[in-house]
């Protein structure tokens, strides 16, 4: 009986569909809260509405150039460019995870010829991936890293210097650190 009713339904849904073109658009919005509650009283409800509610993600990049930067310095990237799920603390230069689940981590950055700069990307205080340039041969020359990472609700991400001071980093679109939210746990 239920499947007989949920394919009554989809025929009747699919129908519908291919007819949209003839609707105002106040009606087809008054079809959709009709279908949406016949599916609920029949006990099928999807888990998630169709628009992206949950979207975490964040890109910013450094604002001026930074010189002689100490080890265990947080590089704090100003230019917030995106910052969905609000995570993103330009002030801290941290991520902080909004909600549980697998998160994606990029960042970049570019030093000048003579430049040593030794990077870390941190969860909760611990470094995960290094990325280095050292003693820099060529005028200019960019590195970028990767951190795939599960993360619980409140865990924090940050991008730090490490091993030796940062002779030279460049600011601008250059240097960047970027991520987001790829599966929920």
């Amino acid at each position: 009986m239920l499947l007989r009713v949920i394919l009554t339904f989809t025929v009747l849904v699919h129908l519908h569909i291919e007819t949209v073109e003839t609707t105002s658009p106040s009606q087809f919005i008054d079809d959709i809260k009709g279908y949406r509650s016949a599916c609920k009283s029949i006990g099928w409800e999807p888990k998630k509405d169709c628009t992206a509610y949950d979207v975490v993600a964040f890109h910013a990049n450094l604002k001026s150039h930074l010189t002689n930067t100490p080890i265990n310095t947080t590089i704090k990237f100003e230019n917030v460019r995106l910052n969905n799920g609000e995570g993103y603390d330009q002030a801290t230069g941290m991520f902080t995870a909004p909600e549980d689940g697998v998160y994606s981590f990029a960042w970049s950055f570019l030093s000048k010829k003579g430049g040593t700069v030794y990077i870390a990307a941190v969860v909760d205080n611990v470094d995960h991936v290094y990325t280095c340039i050292h003693n820099q041969q060529s005028q200019y020359i960019s590195t970028s890293g990767n951190l795939l990472y599960e993360l619980n609700k409140g865990t924090r991400v940050w991008i730090r210097t490490w091993y030796s001071p940062a002779t030279f980093i460049h600011g601008g679109f250059y240097t960047y650190f970027s991520g987001s939210k790829i599966s929920s746990i």
